[in-house]
């Protein structure tokens, strides 16, 4: 059966988000820290931020519905 476009955008996220999290778990390993000179770790955080900005274009949007100055000031005529 086909995946719907929702079930596959799910998936890009979970993954996105599994990259993040191996990410920041090698960030927390000194031993790995040590290992690595500074223009890659810059790379690194360069690429934490892509990885990021991708998955936002995966989550949906969130829409604030509009509201009108008579409902937010809650004076609203009825009659």
């Amino acid at each position: 059966m086909k995946e719907s476009k929702d079930d596959q955008y799910k998936a890009i996220v979970s993954t996105l988000d599994a990259i993040l999290k191996d990410i920041d778990g090698l960030l927390q390993d000194p031993l790995f820290i040590d290992n690595i000179h500074g223009e890659q770790e810059l790379s690194l955080d360069q690429s934490i931020e892509l990885f990021k900005n991708i998955k936002n274009n995966f989550l949906p949007s969130i829409s604030i519905p509009a509201v009108s100055p008579s409902f937010e000031s809650g004076r609203i005529d009825v009659s």
